[in-house]
């Protein structure tokens, strides 16, 4: 029968398991409590292997709510920073179903506080807006419903106000609409929706 023949503290505080003189996995003390380990201690046959699978299910956990307690984040950015640390791609899978069962993962309610944060905190348009929540995997639609449903004013009505933040026009108008253009571009704003506010801005209070 496999026998644990030394269980060594890692710098990470946790504790290696060595059975039959090799090292096997990286387990908890909680783990040790509940199987009783120590070294000499026999499995049955079957054990290791259900040993080995919970210390991986202790493992993957931790850092998914590790990464969780930093900042929400999206399934897909979740996956891709657990496959990342060397998780097994179905263990990632379950895990990811799992948290999103408990409510710990919510595509569509984290669309929609992106949105919220990205539009009121950083001016950002519904352009800059998706084409992030894309990179961090969340679905078009999702992406659609989120931008769509936040309550506020319209696109143009944002742009607007940002402009005006940044003080009336000041001539030569060309020049400084196109300053304002380009500012609006780099915050996210479609084209449409910039060249709007701009003329808009740009006739000043009355508009």
């Amino acid at each position: 029968m496999p026998t644990v023949t030394a269980l060594r503290a890692t710098r990470r505080g946790h504790i290696g398991l060595h059975v039959d003189g090799a090292f096997v996995c990286v387990v908890s003390e909680a783990l040790v409590a509940k199987w009783h380990l120590f070294a000499g201690r026999e499995l049955e046959d079957g054990d290791l292997d259900l040993l080995h699978s919970q210390a991986v299910g202790e493992r993957i956990n931790a850092d998914a709510y590790r990464l969780l307690g930093h900042r929400a984040r999206s399934r897909a950015e979740l996956a891709q920073r657990l496959a990342a640390k060397g998780h097994p791609a179905d263990v990632v899978d379950a895990t990811i179903d799992r948290l999103a069962a408990d409510g710990l993962l919510d595509d569509d309610a984290f669309a929609k506080a992106f949105v919220t944060d990205k539009r009121r905190l950083s001016g950002w348009g519904s352009v800059r807006i998706a084409r992030e929540l894309t990179k961090l995997g969340v679905a078009a639609d999702v992406i659609a419903v989120a931008i769509d449903g936040e309550a506020g004013p319209d696109e143009t009505g944002r742009a607007r106000e940002l402009l005006r933040r940044r003080g009336a026009a000041v001539p030569p108008l060309d020049a400084a609409k196109r300053r304002a253009y380009a500012f609006l571009r780099r915050r996210g704003f479609s084209h449409e929706t910039a060249y709007r506010a701009v003329q808009e801005w740009a006739r000043g209070p009355q508009a």
